[in-house]
């Protein structure tokens, strides 16, 4: 008969059957249980395969009465359900080597749950291991299992993973605390069973930002471009970037464009290494002036996309028009336009369309184009100087689009003239 342990488990038995005795010789300090960190929050995505450790602390005070914890039996729950796992676990036993006894150190499940369950009491009279006190108070806090968990799964936009972590004994957890037939069990080296036991359980919190499609051009950072009376044939290069992407395997979109001011074809798009081939459908249209459109997908055996910010296809621009000389330089909104656009995504389980207007968002159009460094710069060369100051004086007197520099209609003058000389030398607006 193995006496030891069969007296351990009615040690460990003692705070089920012993609840009278405990009322009349309960300590005055408490004991906690506590999951740290307390709140543990991923953003994603590109999240799976991240591991994290979960820490679950032992807190007393003995110095209010000189006794601390002899044995303790509990369990850790959190939902299977929120993708992640248990890898392993470390214990830390807060007892020196061979002066405690390990009861029970597993894992399992129970439905939606599962479990790590530790228990373990010291052997004769030992007491925690002095290393581990802070100070000369008696106050301990220190871990006493590590357990290490796995990323296997994020959620797609607009849901979230969320869990608790919780602390409790084989009946289960009290995420408020108002159980006391589900707390842990505790006795102290008196064999008085501790049931003023304080718990801090832990949360688990997974998200995903809000998918995103955008252009961003080469030229000119930030928009708008400036640019002078040789801007012709000038190559502007466009990306198109997703953005806050978890498991993407096709996207579309259509993209507008000033067809009088730019040009492209279909030999000036390029798939970037992002989506590399095979592709299951790939489909691209430029040859209606002013509009692209694009669809692509990979075959379904093939991995998933997910990033937080990654171009995917790249088109070539050539400037084809430029600002008129003999009229006042203006603004030309030569912006680059989203109009309709999709990303498709998944895993194993579920299948998820973001479109565009709807859940994928699209952050504006990508500014002006065509911009002259001064409203004083009539030649359009980069830089206001004499050949403007000459430019309106050969204009002077007469009606004509100079005179609107200072206050249209009429003809111009000497107004339109002094407009341009405070400006020399202006290099921009």
């Amino acid at each position: 008969m193995n006496y030891k342990a069969l007296a351990t488990i009615f040690l460990l038995a003692l705070p089920m059957l012993m609840v009278p005795l405990a009322a009349a010789n309960q300590p005055v300090w408490n004991v906690e249980f506590r999951i740290r960190p307390g709140a543990t929050k991923f953003m994603g995505p590109c999240l799976v395969s991240t591991a994290f450790p979960i820490d679950v602390y032992l807190w007393n005070d003995k110095s209010l009465t000189g006794v601390g914890v002899y044995a303790y039996d509990f369990y850790v729950w959190w939902n299977n359900d929120q993708g992640f796992s248990l890898v392993n676990f470390v214990n830390h036993i807060p007892w020196a080597s061979g002066k405690y006894f390990l009861i029970v150190n597993e894992t399992g499940t129970s439905g939606l749950l599962d479990f790590y369950h530790l228990a373990v009491t010291a052997v004769g009279n030992s007491t925690i291991d002095p290393s581990l006190e802070l100070g000369s108070t008696g106050l301990f806090n220190a871990s006493i299992v590590t357990l290490n968990f796995h990323i296997d799964s994020e959620p797609f936009w607009p849901a979230s993973f969320a869990a608790t972590f919780g602390i409790g004994n084989e009946l289960g957890y009290d995420p408020l605390m108002v159980d006391p037939t589900k707390m842990p069990h505790v006795s102290t080296g008196c064999t008085v069973p501790i049931t003023n036991i304080e718990i801090d359980h832990g949360t688990y919190l997974l998200e995903v930002g809000q998918p995103n499609i955008d252009p961003e051009a080469t030229l000119a950072a930030p928009y708008p471009l400036n640019i002078t009376v040789g801007a012709i044939d000038v190559t502007e290069t466009v990306y198109i970037h997703l953005t806050n992407i978890t498991g993407a395997y096709g996207f579309g979109f259509t993209l507008t464009y000033d067809p009088d001011w730019k040009t492209t074809d279909i030999q000036h798009i390029t798939i970037l290494p992002a989506f590399a081939p095979p592709y299951e459908f790939l489909e691209m249209h430029a040859d209606t002036p002013g509009v692209i459109t694009f669809e692509l997908m990979k075959p379904s055996e093939k991995p998933t996309i997910c990033s937080k910010d990654i171009a995917v296809v790249k088109i070539d621009f050539v400037s084809t028009l430029t600002q008129e000389i003999g009229v006042i330089p203006f603004d030309h909104d030569g912006a680059f336009v989203i109009t309709e656009a999709f990303v498709m995504s998944k895993d194993e389980q579920t299948t998820v369309t973001y479109s565009y207007p709807g859940d994928l968002i699209y952050s504006g159009d990508l500014g002006n184009l065509f911009r002259p460094k001064s409203i004083a710069d009539l030649t359009l060369d980069g830089i206001v100087d004499i050949a403007d100051l000459a430019a309106v004086a050969m204009e002077y007197g007469n009606a004509h689009p100079y005179a609107a520099l200072v206050a249209p209609p009429g003809n111009v003058d000497i107004f339109d003239i002094v407009f341009v000389a405070k400006r020399f030398g202006d290099p921009e607006w």
